[in-house]
Formats: C-alpha cells, sequence, structure tokens
C-alpha cells in the first residue's frame, strides 16, 4: 500500500481502514473514524463516499483488489510468461501485499480475519465480484501445471496449499516474531519468504502431477 495521503477524503479512507481493522464494521462510528482522521468534519464521510456502509465497502474493495491489481500490473511488464514464472510472480506479488508495508498490511489482515468469523453483508458481495475471477484464474494456474480435466477438488487442493503458507505466517506472525526473535522482520523477509513458498509449490505441483500420472490420484 502506499503512503497515506493528506487530502480529506484519503485521511478518511486511511482512518477508517484503522478504525474498521480495530473496532469492526458494527463497531466502528462515523465520529471515530472523522477524529481518527484528524477530526475531519462529521458530513464528510456523507460527502465523499456516501455514508458509513459506503466507506467500508471501498476499504473492503481496495482489500480484494491490491493483491490483483499489483500481479495484473507485473503481468503487462511483460515480467512472466511460463506457468512457473506466473507462479513466482504471483506469490512474489501476495507475499508483497501481506507484508511489505507494515501498519497498512497489518490492517487489511486484521479485517480480513475479523469478516471470515463474523462477515457482515457486504463480504459475499465482494467475494463474488472480487475473489471469483481471482479465484477462477489460479484455478486455471494450477491446471498449467498439473493438465487440464483434473478434478476440481484437486485443483482446489493445490491452490490452497500454494497460497496457504504465506497467509498462515502473516497471522501467526505477531506470535512468531516474539517466540523466535532472532527472525528478520517480514517487512524486509518477504521477498526470501515468497522464493521459498515458490519453491515448495513446484515440488508439490510436480508431486501431484506423478501422482495423477501414476494413477494414485
Amino acid at each position: 500500500m502506499a503512503e497515506e495521503p493528506s487530502g480529506v477524503k484519503e485521511r478518511l479512507f486511511w482512518a477508517a481502514l484503522r478504525t474498521f481493522a480495530a473496532k469492526g464494521y458494527k463497531g466502528a462510528t462515523v465520529r471515530d473514524i472523522c477524529q481518527a482522521a484528524g477530526g475531519a468534519n462529521l458530513n464528510a464521510v456523507q460527502y465523499y463516499y456516501g455514508g458509513k456502509d459506503k466507506l467500508y465497502q471501498a476499504v473492503l474493495a481496495v482489500l480484494f483488489t491490491e493483491g490483483d491489481r499489483r500481479l495484473r500490473q507485473r503481468l503487462a511488464e511483460g515480467a512472466a510468461t511460463s506457468a512457473e514464472d506466473r507462479l513466482r510472480l504471483l506469490l512474489k506479488v501476495y507475499c508483497q501485499t501481506l507484508f511489505a508495508h507494515g501498519e497498512a498490511s497489518d490492517a487489511f489482515l486484521h479485517l480480513w480475519v475479523m469478516e471470515l468469523a463474523n462477515p457482515t453483508p457486504f463480504f459475499g458481495e465482494m467475494l463474488e465480484r472480487h475473489s471469483r475471477p481471482q479465484t477462477l484464474a489460479m484455478l486455471q494456474l494450477m491446471a498449467d501445471f498439473l493438465g487440464q480435466g483434473v478434478p476440481v477438488s484437486v485443483l482446489v487442493a493445490c491452490m490452497a496449499s500454494v497460497l496457504g503458507p504465506a497467509l498462515y505466517q502473516a497471522l501467526l506472525w505477531p506470535t512468531l516474531q516474539h517466540i523466535v526473535p532472532a527472525h528478520p522482520p517480514m517487512t524486509e523477509h518477504w521477498v526470501e519468504l515468497a522464493e521459498h513458498c515458490c519453491r515448495f509449490s513446484l515440488a508439490g505441483l510436480a508431486a501431484v502431477r506423478a501422482s495423477l500420472d501414476g494413477g494414485s490420484i
């Protein structure tokens, strides 16, 4: 995520992100958000975003699309052509989104966990609008490695196995950094983590492919 701009609309967005991440959608009030935005006028949320609901949806939209935006930008630059290149780039962008920008990424992650535990009415719409195309693209990438006609259950399991380790690390990092203080900060280590996840994923996908060829799946 970029650094916080100084305009009122942008300050409201960042304040809303922090406030929603700390208190949840139901617990956060417009007054809380405006105070966190440096004392913005209470009418500013309505003026710039159309109310608390739409401001929350704007935050969710960025949560769902930031990684995809970066990935599409990198792919458009011609940085990845083969399936292996695209997988490596996907994991690099994924880890960058999770770890590279400190407070903002942490807030987005907290908000994501809150939605998974207690979904708001807006979450399903965001999943349908943004996660469906992302998920289908990821499943196609898995099929590029494993071959067409592979059972969807295998593709989904592989997708979860590719993305899961980085997400697991992100969710546990607040605890892990205290248990293993010698570990470098994730804001610095995410590039190495992405490469590690790629090596494991490539080996795992090769093993699944071998099992498919051998008829054991």
